[in-house]
């Protein structure tokens, strides 16, 4: 067989089963037969939008998502949700061409042309390697799998030559065993004796706090555990949202911006970081700094990502296995510390309820909140209403938030609900954006309708980027560039093929959201902010804005 069709059939021993890419003349070998590959095959309407759909899917499923994708604008078109999944550690394999061989750094104006993308897709790879010898290409694949599966999983890039793609080529497989790892550090796992002065430090600590990061999605139940044991409140992450249920007493949410949570820090005399890069964005939206911290153990996967007031290396170790350990070492809190610890965690859970009960965009996260169906998935925008539902949007389940706000780009939400759709197909999906974010991405209602999965598409129409306008006051300057809109989301939705909504009041939105929720395809609810949440109108032009 050639080479691309090779390629398909070899994924499929990974367990791949879904591409997500747009065909051209570069790719084409990648699609000879490839109904017969077994692997299905999403085609966005733009090459961002299959960088999304792979990255949604991955979170889904906990496969990596797969892109093939044309050389030069193909490959760059992707590279914003490439860098993206790399920001949130997720594996995603992207396979593009390349100009063939000899036209390799000759720049003559061919086709596509473009400087060698390997270094330009290094910072945000794993691997990253254009291929001229056949043999090389099961190499990366299986390290890529490989080091998946034992360090911080981040995109893969493995560019080859259309002339490759086109040679005849014997069948590709898979190994008996895991190749050799021949690039990247080489990690080891914490030490005996770190891992024992970490559980010592957690033991001698009097006012604990747990700060969880996406690094514990599967381990909900021990981070509950090792919370109770401790008595320490836990702090969350937007990445860990729903791992512990929203009315344990211990847990303060995603709290860390507000000023009880803070005092709560750095009252603490341990923060112990699980499965975190201890960002600063979880304090970003505030305006806050960071809260002091007076001392951290840091478990994490990566131990290269430290915070400015660690003191002590990053326990490099798999959560789950640290808490396992801890547990089986940690003895009970007695009364005394715990209800200590209960009385901390509830300061902040009311200093939590204070911020919602005051935040405008409440009554209708209120709304959302109560037509979701109880196993929805939600993909969130960068917009007001999806901002606030960050912290304030109660899940009991970890996987049903995916907002990726640490690299914090515009126009994730449709093409991540769906590439959530396709990796859950019975499951309604809800993609929260605002009426600026959405346009950036869509076009891809047009893929959503053809999918025929439940999705509804909420957009938030405060008349251009409020969020920015705030922003812009917040720091005495003149809003500038901030008065954009489109003349009719619904008519562009309904054109489209989706079913349109225009609630305007809370209670609306909850019915016409519990109605699209039941129904398969495609629906667009489009809510008018109210006044005083909408961006001041353009008085250069007043018929637009109105």
């Amino acid at each position: 067989m050639r080479l691309g069709q090779a390629i398909s059939s070899l994924l499929t021993e990974y367990g791949v089963e879904q591409i997500f890419g747009i065909p051209g003349v570069h790719t084409l070998e990648l699609f000879r037969e490839i109904g017969d590959s077994g692997l299905n095959v999403t085609i966005p309407r733009h090459e961002q939008g299959a960088g999304y759909m792979a990255d949604a899917y991955t979170r889904v499923t906990g496969k990596p998502g797969v892109c093939y994708l044309i050389t030069g604008p193909g490959v760059l078109n992707a590279l914003t949700p490439i860098a993206q999944a790399w920001h949130d550690s997720i594996p995603m394999l992207v396979i593009g061409s390349t100009v063939t061989r000899p036209e390799l750094g000759a720049h003559r104006g061919t086709l596509h042309d473009t400087p060698d993308l390997a270094p330009v897709l290094a910072p945000f790879c794993l691997i990253s390697e254009t291929v001229t010898d056949p043999a090389r290409i099961p190499v990366l694949i299986d390290e890529a799998f490989t080091r998946w599966q034992t360090e911080r999983p981040r995109p893969v890039y493995i560019g080859i030559p259309r002339d490759l793609l086109e040679e005849e080529v014997g069948e590709l497989h898979r190994p008996a065993e895991p190749l050799p790892v021949t690039t990247g550090p080489v990690l080891a796992d914490a030490s005996e004796a770190q891992l024992d002065e970490a559980i010592a430090a957690i033991a001698r600590a009097e006012r604990p706090v747990i700060f969880a990061g996406g690094g514990t999605r599967h381990d909900g139940a021990l981070v509950a555990a090792l919370a109770e044991r401790i008595a320490a409140p836990v702090i969350l992450t937007g990445n860990a949202k729903g791992i512990i249920p929203a009315d344990a007493p211990l847990n303060v949410g995603i709290s860390l911006p507000f000023p009880r949570t803070q005092e709560l820090v750095e009252d603490a005399d341990l923060l112990i970081g699980l499965g975190t890069e201890l960002s600063d964005f979880d304090v970003l939206f505030t305006g806050s700094a960071e809260p002091r911290i007076a001392d951290i153990v840091r478990v994490d996967i990566d131990p290269a990502v430290t915070h400015p007031d660690q003191t002590r290396p990053t326990v490099r170790a798999r959560v789950a296995g640290f808490l396992t350990r801890a547990l089986d070492r940690l003895p009970q809190a007695d009364a005394e510390a715990t209800a200590a610890g209960l009385s901390r965690a509830a300061a902040a859970r009311e200093g939590l309820a204070a911020e919602r009960a005051a935040d405008p965009h409440t009554p209708w996260i209120d709304a959302i909140a109560r037509a979701l169906p109880g196993d929805a998935i939600l993909t969130a925008d960068s917009a007001q209403v999806a901002y606030q539902s960050h912290h304030y949007l109660e899940l009991d389940e970890p996987g049903r938030w995916i907002a990726p706000y640490g690299y914090g780009t515009l126009g994730p939400a449709l093409p991540m609900a769906i590439g959530a759709a396709i990796a859950a197909p019975e499951t309604p999906i809800v993609a929260l954006a605002g009426d600026g974010s959405s346009l950036f991405t869509l076009t891809e209602l047009a893929t959503a309708y053809d999918l025929g999965a439940n999705i509804t598409f909420v957009i938030w129409d405060n008349g251009g980027y409020r969020e920015i306008e705030v922003s812009f006051e917040r720091t005495d300057i003149d809003p500038a560039g901030v008065r954009t809109t489109a003349h009719d989301l619904g008519a562009i939705a309904a054109g489209f093929g989706a079913r349109v909504q225009r609630p305007t009041t809370p209670d609306e939105l909850a019915d016409a959201l519990r109605e699209a929720s039941g129904l398969a395809g495609l629906d667009v609810i489009i809510t008018q902010a109210p006044a005083d949440q909408r961006v001041e109108a353009d008085t250069l032009n007043p018929g637009a804005a109105a």
